[in-house]
Formats: structure tokens, sequence, C-alpha cells
């Protein structure tokens, strides 16, 4: 999972390809530690997907230019233009109905 900072989330986010899911996060965040073995698992069976992790607490302007207030958050991303999101810790499969 790529980590994303000011410097390359245009990059590889906004200015990318196909499908990213960002995982809006904070390192303080308890349900944000659980989601990365369920966001692991996830991307191991989607390798079609990019993902992607950006820290909110390092990060605030983009998290909140893409209306980001409560962490875990995960936002979806086709060809750059976010298409679906989701709030709070959730079963992977609920990434994956996303994914579809």
């Amino acid at each position: 999972m790529v980590e994303l900072t000011k410097d390359n989330f245009d990059e590889l986010v906004t200015e990318a390809a196909g499908l990213v899911l960002v995982d809006f996060w904070s390192p303080g965040c308890g349900p944000c530690r659980m989601m990365e073995p369920v966001l692991e698992a996830v991307a191991d069976r989607h390798p079609e997907v990019g993902f992607a992790k950006l820290d909110v607490s390092a990060n605030p302007d983009i998290a909140w230019a893409f209306g980001v207030v409560s962490v875990p958050a995960f936002v979806l991303f086709r060809d750059g233009v976010p298409v679906g999101d989701i709030v709070g810790a959730v079963p992977a499969a609920r990434i994956e109905e996303l994914l579809g």
C-alpha cells in the first residue's frame, strides 16, 4: 500500500487511470489500525486496484478537500474522480462491494 502525501497525491490519485482506493487514516485511531489487515487482504485479492493511504493528521488539507471529517474513511477514485466512499471500520465484504 502506497503512502500518500501532498507531494504525490495528485500524481498517484487524481491524475491516475483506473481505480484507486484511498484509506484516510490517523496514527492515533484504533479502528484505523484495525482496518490495516482487512485492507491488505482486499488488496491481495484485487491487484487491478491501486491501494493507498493518507495520514489525515499530516495532510489535513487533502482530507478536507474530499470531505473527510471522520476516520477511517475510504474513498474510491475512478480515473481521478471520487466515485464512492465508506466511513468507519467495516468488514472486507463492504470494501469489496465498493470496488464492485
